[in-house]
């Protein structure tokens, strides 16, 4: 009984896509004639891998932008549509104009990607097809948040703890993956092609002067209101859930991988002699870490 669903859905699919392509095709062709017109004043792509911190990131920056027109779209797919994405999972949304190219005038336009490869985030052919698909902005950032590598995979052992996901390992993809992102932020490799916002999460969660420099780099004036919130997204935080919503610079989130320096999975991690040679350059010595380096 199921075979027959899953057809017609495919087809559904099939015809929706090819309904995509001619919208497309005409947008491209009427766009020779139309007179550019600016729809976003900013856009923020913003990338990072789960558990590092996106969604306090995201609130604490939306927030600074006030009482404006913000179009937020989180965890999108690389190299497809978010509008459209959003529209096929919930076809009554708002976003339905924007899917088939007829965007209305935002202040903001704010996107996310997690654990998505660099190079497929930034694919030329998506870009050639930018305005087509998300309107002309005037300014556009890419941010980049990393998180230490210690507190991070701590905290997705206990998401996959408490999804009862009790002997699954970090995969050998997620670690390099984080390395891939390191390389980023310190310029070893050139992926982002917008203005670059690097967020070093400890610092940021620690530190109001860094906080300040973020806010000007992006074009913003500074503001802490979206600071304390624990957003919902992922169920908050591994280890507090939202119980500290209102109060999130109380977590203990530079101490995550107290819990698991004794935990088989962790120490596993650890053998990755890039993961502590990055983490160095980027984060500094944390303090405690260096029993670990006692079962490599």
């Amino acid at each position: 009984m199921r075979q027959p669903f899953y057809s017609i859905n495919k087809l559904r699919e099939l015809k929706r896509e090819l309904g995509y392509g001619l919208y497309d095709q005409l947008n491209t062709v009427l766009s020779w004639f139309r007179p550019q017109t600016i729809i976003n004043e900013s856009e923020i792509r913003l990338i990072g891998l789960q558990r590092t911190g996106n969604h306090g990131i995201t609130n604490w920056i939306i927030k600074q932008y006030g009482d404006v027109n913000i179009a937020y779209l989180n965890a999108v797919r690389p190299q497809y549509n978010p509008y459209r994405l959003y529209y096929n999972n919930f076809p009554n949304n708002r976003f339905k104009k924007d899917a088939f190219g007829q965007f209305s005038k935002k202040d903001l336009l704010f996107y996310s990607y997690e654990d998505r490869r660099l190079e497929r985030i930034m694919d030329q052919d998506f870009e050639k097809k930018h305005d087509l698909y998300l309107g002309k902005s005037a300014n556009r950032y890419d941010v980049l948040i990393l998180r230490d590598p210690f507190n991070l995979f701590a905290s997705r052992l206990k998401m996959m703890d408490d999804q009862g996901k009790k002997t699954r390992l970090i995969e050998k993809s997620s670690i390099n993956l984080w390395i891939s992102y390191a390389k980023e932020f310190l310029g070893e490799t050139d992926y982002l092609n917008q203005k670059k916002v690097f967020i070093n999460y400890n610092q940021w969660f620690c530190d109001q002067a860094y906080r300040k420099n973020i806010s000007k780099q992006l074009d913003l004036e500074f503001s802490d209101i979206g600071l304390e919130k624990v957003k919902g997204q992922g169920g908050g935080s591994s280890f507090d859930k939202q119980n500290l919503s209102g109060k999130a610079t109380e977590m203990k989130v530079l101490e995550r991988w107290q819990n698991f320096k004794d935990d088989p999975r962790f120490i596993k991690i650890f053998e990755n002699e890039q993961l502590w040679h990055y983490s160095d350059q980027i984060f500094g010595k944390i303090p405690g870490t260096e029993c670990l380096m006692n079962h490599v």
